[in-house]
């Protein structure tokens, strides 16, 4: 690792941005700015899958960011010190009324870390849709969240998601590389 000074230059309740400077590999300064999680958390992203029908678990999503909808995966941040585990089971449930089990766990994983310090696990999920707990799923959304539930069989998802992009709508990277590569 190199040597690094920081600066913060904004912190907000969610994000912080700072300037950090290093030498590159050939003496210069440089300045670059990044983001960070204000509270390091980890953010889990949540591969679904339906038993038996094989559909997975998609999100339509307005995103203030973007100021636009986005499909994406479910999809959470796990504050340090609590169970990242525990959370994809409940950020499922929360986000689409299922209730799943945990197929497979990523190793901690980056996303754009030119910019951005965030790590990430991505949680393979089953869920039992033949269980009597899934069989009128209900969403317990927060307030401030506007999801809709897309299930899609694995092999339509690709020409759904150009479909969408083609109304306006933003496509998520995750849903991108996993059902489109």
């Amino acid at each position: 690792m190199r040597e690094r000074k920081e600066k913060i230059i904004f912190q907000g309740e969610w994000l912080s941005i700072k300037k950090a400077t290093y030498r590159s590999r050939t003496g210069h300064l440089v300045d670059w700015e990044v983001v960070e999680r204000a509270k390091s958390e980890t953010v889990i992203i949540l591969l679904a899958r339906l038993v038996p029908s094989e559909r997975f678990i998609l999100l339509r999503q307005f995103r203030a960011g973007i100021n636009r909808t986005v499909i994406a995966l479910p999809a959470g941040v796990v504050h340090p010190g609590h169970d990242v585990r525990r959370q994809a089971i409940n950020e499922l449930k929360e986000e689409t009324g299922y209730r799943g089990k945990i197929i497979s766990e990523s190793p901690g994983l980056k996303i754009n870390p030119a910019i951005l310090d965030c790590d990430v696990v991505v949680f393979e999920m089953e869920v039992d849709e033949t269980s009597p707990e899934n069989a009128d799923p209900r969403q317990e959304l927060e307030p401030e969240e506007e999801i809709d539930v897309v299930l899609k069989d694995k092999d339509k998802i690709r020409d759904f998601l150009i479909e969408e992009e083609a109304k306006g709508t933003a496509i998520d990277v995750a849903c991108w590389f996993v059902f489109s590569v």
